[in-house]
């Protein structure tokens, strides 16, 4: 059987070529837009480096367990980002942003230590894992979808996009995940549908941002998209009193 190194090696692989054409990418893209697709860049960059030291053995054996600290770490840093530009995409409040940056790293840290701690420990960290989930959905298609109304269409149409993929290839993650600790699955087959998991999500959002960052609104008061909402206020403000 293959080696589980011999996955990483080729995750690496992908993802180092997915970069270097990233980066010849973004030579293309609108100086106002970079800003946006610096931070899956750095996702790529960082997960790029876990991924190399994992098939390399280094910082796999975390108590003992098959618990590994750079795809810890790879994971804290790219759902957090994933999910705080999506909200981003949809013109939220900081605040809003702040909570989509925040669950993911609680529901990775909840997932870890239940998988490290076991019994109870382990029923609660699943839990949490999936009821943050279950958060971002009802967020996203409740109150954050009613926000992206007021966006542009074709940023409206991206945030669609990105919350449908993040929504469902998470999700997938998420169900294989915990299908995993059951141990339904060997080991050879969580390190590699774990790998590719961890492509779909990381190099899929990448490419579906790049694809479409021209869609983003960066000119005048939709700028930077957290204020959309504010300026356009000011604006019906100003107009009614005849400013």
């Amino acid at each position: 059987m293959i080696e589980s190194s011999v996955v990483f090696w080729v995750s690496a692989a992908v993802q180092a070529v997915a970069l270097v054409v990233l980066l010849g990418w973004l030579r293309g893209i609108s100086a106002s837009r970079r800003r946006y697709c610096y931070p899956v860049l750095f996702v790529l960059g960082v997960s790029l480096a876990g991924t190399v030291l994992i098939a390399l053995g280094v910082g796999t054996d975390v108590g003992g367990t098959s618990l590994d600290a750079p795809g810890i770490a790879d994971d804290l840093i790219a759902y957090s980002v994933l999910w705080g530009i999506t909200a981003l995409l949809a013109g939220e409040s900081r605040r809003m942003v702040g909570v989509f940056v925040v669950v993911p790293v609680i529901q990775v840290v909840a997932f870890n230590g239940g998988v490290l701690l076991g019994g109870t420990a382990g029923l609660v960290g699943l839990l949490v894992m999936v009821a943050g989930q279950v958060l971002f959905a009802y967020l996203l298609l409740g109150r954050v979808w009613e926000r992206a109304q007021r966006l542009p269409d074709r940023q409206r149409l991206l945030h669609w996009k990105a919350r449908n993929l993040l929504l469902f290839l998470i999700g997938m993650l998420i169900a294989f995940s915990l299908l995993s600790v059951a141990r339904v699955f060997d080991e050879f087959v969580v390190s590699t549908v774990g790998a590719y998991m961890d492509l779909l999500i990381r190099v899929g959002f990448a490419g579906f941002l790049f694809a479409n960052v021209d869609a983003i609104a960066v000119d005048g008061a939709t700028d930077g998209l957290i204020d959309t909402v504010s300026s356009e206020s000011d604006r019906d403000r100003a107009g009614a009193t005849g400013d």
